[in-house]
């Protein structure tokens, strides 16, 4: 919406031409119409507004600005006064430059231009200031950016149309209608640059014709000459292989030596690799041997163990047998006398029974009915006693673990039997039942033990396991409790499992300085120390770590000087232990005994009891009621042997009462009594003769069984020694052969060596020669292929004679040729882009060029209504800018369009000038001037123009930020009714007459 200020006032022009002092308001509407017949100066007036507008007229560029000046003086002055009001806040005119703004920030300011007929220069003043600030000058700079502010451009043909364009749309052809709109709207360059790219594309199309003839001319010579320098080329190249040949020749020489070379480094370190192998082998074989050899050692002791056992169980088991059938036959014979004895009772207490009894036999009789029944009671004391005391021994057995070492090792050793030391047997013991007591508690991942389990001999140091095992001692069966909850819990196991006496068992606290990875101890610097003995260790890392916190001790072989590794060991302040365990050196500087040897292995583990027979008691409740048990049998023994002594003081006694009682057959009864007692004694010698058989029957079952387990144990044992002699004698054979073997090898290598020596003063001479020759080619081929195609080229050098020729000459031809190639290939690229540049072009004006018509063709719709039905632009040829036109087309009558040259004289010229007001419509200028107006119209049609004006001015307003300014220039407006709001100003036309001062131009205005 457009505000209702108009920003140009009035313009004063002083001696410019034919105007002496003219003043033009300019302000009164927003339509100034300044008419005068030719020659009275109104185009001048629009003159001196474009040079107050910092721009030169298009009359005064051909003639200079000089031409401008009237005759009355040298100078000629314009004076523009401009409002500037203040809109939403701030001054409507202001420029980014501050001190420029703070000479036209006011209400009012004037631009005035002086003219200087002598400099030919115009010079600005603003406010009749030439300065803006001290030091800086008004120049048309500053005047240009002060209405280029608002919009207002002097050379904007959208704002000023000059004379002659209302002909030029009129009677010229379309074409050249066309070129005036583009003119006018800012688009002829881009024409004109597609129709420059069209021209330059064509001429570059044209231009690459003769150079694709010129090319084909220049190489069809360059092809004539290079057959002539074929020969010559040929032979040069000839005598340059000769050469190169004569060179490679040389050096396939030293190739020939090199491979040699090559060869034998090849073939020496292949024997170097053997003799490297093969002492390897010798080594392993030697500590295979040796490792067997142990093996041996201890597969015989284990046999001689097994034989002595199995000939203590044999004889055992003879004197078992013997026993068994000395107790059969014996029995046997009791059985016979109690059998002859008791017949012998029977028949005398019948005898004894027939006779009339008197008192005292009757007394007698009872007496022996009270022995039997003592007898049967003590019989059935002594039954119960043996079984009470089998069971006792039963439960016994539970209390007291099996002293051997379980049959589990990682290396699937079976050590059943392995004779072990009482105090390795103790700790063995110990293990055991703390570990079964930990895993009962559930304390199995917070007690880690015993500590041997997680222990084993590094790769190759099997040797070394022996004397490793002996320095770590009881600790290998120690416990490693992780927390201070897990110490105390396995303290009070310690307490409850061990109450009086302790084993030699120890439980350490975990520290938290243990790292959680294995660091190495560092080796001692003599060549007498084999290492660290827990450095021969893997396993845990928490386990070995603290090993080798607590455990010092280092390991040496045997055959060492004693003395030296004593001072070692006094040196180091560690003890030494010999590989053999046979020599303990001590830190304090002497030897002693040994550490006890331990044989339980690396890796051994705690079973979990699966059976009676394996399970002991290690829970501590339950060992208390297992050794209540035991208790209440004791004391059932003990009061069973007490009933057993008093049962037979009590047969003791029947027998002297029996023997005290005087009986009428004295000889009868004693004899009777004397045979009770021969049957009671027999029948408790058969009693304990059975017992005593029973025992030594399973006794006897008891050791068959051991004696066939060591009868398989010792053919085992023969079986793995007599494959250990075996592969014993293998390994020696074996050795004796590497050792033949390495033999060998040495004297090959020796043999190599010099010839090794004798190829590198081989290869020192011929590569002397072959530099002589040149340096050496990166390829070499054999000295058969080279020879051949030397001799070859020698015979070809020999067939060809020919004179030098000029190689510059070809040498020029062929840089003119690939010149002329490669200009070509770059003026193809060129076209292609030319066609690209020229489409993208062609998009651009087609776009820009439609969307100007669409424009100018719906303000003219609004302006023409009422005098056309329907106009509208055409362009025809588009594509084509050069050919293109511009057609105007409109409907007066009927419902056909009609062509421009359809159209009678004031159609065409009101079709124009509703073009020409359409286009000031595309600037947002504050002031527009229209030179020629009305020109070739009648009455009637002038009114409609001035009416077209008036929407234009509307029509502009619609978007403005001020209020659009219109200056119409036309000769007359006779007889037009004029709109009130059209400022009409005449100028009326004074003749110039020589040597007469210029009078002022009157001025009037149309009442």
């Amino acid at each position: 919406m457009a505000h209702s200020e108009k920003l140009f006032r009035k313009l004063v022009l002083e001696n410019l031409m034919l105007h002496d002092n003219t003043t033009i308001d300019l302000a009164k509407e927003a339509i100034t119409l300044i008419t005068g017949a030719n020659g009275s100066g109104k185009t001048q007036i629009l003159d001196g507004l474009i040079i107050c507008l910092g721009y030169i007229p298009q009359r005064a560029k051909g003639k200079g600005i000089r031409s401008l000046v009237g005759e009355r003086d040298e100078f000629a002055r314009v004076s523009l006064t401009l409002n500037n009001p203040i809109i939403d806040g701030r001054f409507a005119i202001q420029t980014l430059d501050q001190d420029l703004n703070n000479v036209i920030s006011q209400k009012e300011f004037t631009i005035t231009a002086k003219i200087s007929k002598q400099e030919n220069s115009v010079t600005y003043y603003l406010n009749n200031s030439r300065r803006i600030v001290q030091g800086r000058l008004v120049t048309r700079r500053d005047i240009r950016r002060i209405f280029e502010s608002i919009g207002v451009r002097g050379d904007n043909k959208l704002a000023f149309t000059g004379e002659g364009t209302v002909d030029e749309f009129a009677a010229k052809s379309p074409k050249r209608k066309l070129d005036v709109l583009l003119d006018v709207t800012g688009l002829k360059h881009y024409r004109e640059e597609i129709i420059a790219a069209q021209e330059t594309l064509k001429a570059s199309i044209q231009e690459i014709e003769p150079l694709k003839r010129k090319y084909e001319t220049e190489k069809k010579l360059l092809n004539l000459w290079n057959n002539t320098l074929s020969l010559l080329a040929q032979k040069k190249k000839l005598v340059y292989m000769k050469k190169k040949l004569e060179t490679e020749l040389s050096w396939s020489l030293v190739q020939r030596v090199e491979k040699q070379i090559e060869a034998l480094n090849k073939e020496r370190l292949k024997i170097l690799k053997k003799k490297e192998e093969v002492t390897k082998k010798i080594e392993q074989k030697i500590e295979e041997i040796d490792s067997k050899t142990e093996q041996l050692t201890r597969l015989n002791d284990k046999l001689a163990f097994v034989k002595e056992k199995e000939a203590k169980k044999n004889h055992k088991l003879i004197i078992l047998k013997t026993q068994i059938a000395s107790d059969t036959e014996n029995i046997q014979n009791l059985e016979n006398e109690l059998a002859r004895f008791e017949e012998q009772k029977a028949d005398l207490e019948k005898i004894l029974r027939t006779k009339e009894l008197s008192a005292k036999d009757r007394q007698l009789k009872e007496k022996y009915e009270v022995l039997a029944v003592k007898e049967a009671k003590l019989a059935m004391i002594q039954e119960k006693y043996t079984r009470a005391e089998k069971e006792l021994q039963e439960l016994q057995k539970q209390l007291v673990p099996v002293s051997v070492i379980d049959d589990y090792d990682l290396n699937g050793e079976i050590f059943t039997g392995d004779r072990l030391t009482k105090y390795e047997e103790s700790l063995v013991n110990a293990a055991k039942r703390f570990t079964v007591s930990l895993r009962s508690q559930g304390l199995e991942n917070d007690v880690l033990g015993p500590l041997i389990t997680y222990l084993h001999i590094k790769e190759g140091e099997k040797t070394w396991e022996r004397a490793v095992k002996n320095v770590i001692g009881r600790n290998l069966f120690a416990f490693l409790a992780k927390t201070d909850d897990a110490y105390r819990k396995a303290k009070s196991l310690y307490d409850k499992l061990w109450p009086r006496w302790k084993p030699p068992l120890t439980v350490y606290k975990l520290s938290n300085g243990i790292k959680q990875e294995t660091i190495p101890l560092q080796k001692p610097p003599y060549k007498e120390i084999y290492e660290h003995a827990m450095n021969l260790v893997t396993g845990e890392p928490v386990v070995v770590n603290f090993l080798k916190r607590i455990t010092k001790g280092l390991v040496a072989e045997d055959s060492y000087d004693p003395v030296i590794l004593t001072k070692i060991a006094k040196d180091l302040r560690m003890n030494i232990l010999t590989k053999s365990t046979k020599s303990y050196f001590l830190a304090q500087g002497g030897f002693g005994r040994p550490p006890m040897p331990i044989k339980t292995p690396f890796g051994w583990r705690v079973k979990t009891p699966t059976t009676n027979k394996q399970r002991f008691a290690t829970d501590y409740y339950e060992e208390q009621k297992l050794r209540v048990t035991i208790a209440k049998l004791e004391k059932s023994l003990r009061e069973l042997k007490i009933s057993e002594i008093q049962t037979l003081r009590a047969i003791s006694q029947l027998h002297k009462e029996i023997q005290s009682l005087g009986m009428p057959e004295e000889k009868l009864i004693g004899k009777i009594d004397s045979i009770a007692d021969i049957v009671s004694l027999i029948k408790a010698k058969i009693l304990e003769s059975k017992m005593h058989k029973e025992k030594l029957v399973k006794n006897l079952q008891k050791l068959d069984e051991e004696f066939d387990s060591f009868a398989t144990e010792r053919l085992t044992l023969k079986r793995a020694i007599q494959q250990t002699q075996e592969e014993i004698e293998k390994a020696k054979i074996e050795k004796g052969v590497l050792e033949e073997k390495a033999t060998e090898v040495v004297m090959l290598e020796l043999t190599l060596d010099n010839q090794y020596e004798s190829l590198l003063e081989e290869q020192k001479e011929r590569e002397a020669n072959a530099l002589a020759k040149g340096e050496r080619p990166e390829e070499i081929r054999s000295y058969t292929e080279i020879r051949d195609e030397l001799s070859r080229i020698e015979g070809n050098l020999e067939s060809i004679n020919i004179s030098d020729v000029d190689e510059e000459k070809i040498t020029a031809q062929k840089t003119k040729v690939e010149s002329l190639k490669q200009y070509m290939v770059e003026r193809e690229e060129h076209i292609t882009n030319l066609r690209a540049d020229l489409a993208a072009r062609l998009t651009f004006w087609n776009g820009e060029l439609h969307e100007t018509i669409t424009k100018i063709t719906k303000a003219m719709k609004l302006l023409l209504s009422g005098i056309f039905e329907k106009i509208k632009l055409k362009i025809t040829n588009i594509n084509n800018p050069d050919e293109a036109g511009l057609f105007i087309e409109a409907i007066t009558k009927g419902a056909r369009y009609r062509d421009f040259r359809e159209l009678s004289g004031g159609e065409k010229v009101l079709a124009i000038e509703g073009l020409i007001l359409a286009m000031h419509t595309l600037t947002d200028s504050p002031i527009h001037a229209i030179d020629e107006f009305t020109q070739r119209l009648d009455e009637k049609n002038k009114t409609l123009a001035f009416n077209i004006a008036l929407r234009t001015q509307t029509l502009a307003s619609e978007n403005s930020r001020f209020v659009p300014q219109f200056i119409l220039l036309c000769p007359d407006a006779i007889n037009v009714d004029l709109s009130s709001n059209i400022n009409h100003i005449v100028v009326s036309e004074l003749k110039v007459i020589e040597n007469e001062p210029i009078k002022n131009v009157q001025n009037t205005k149309k009442q």
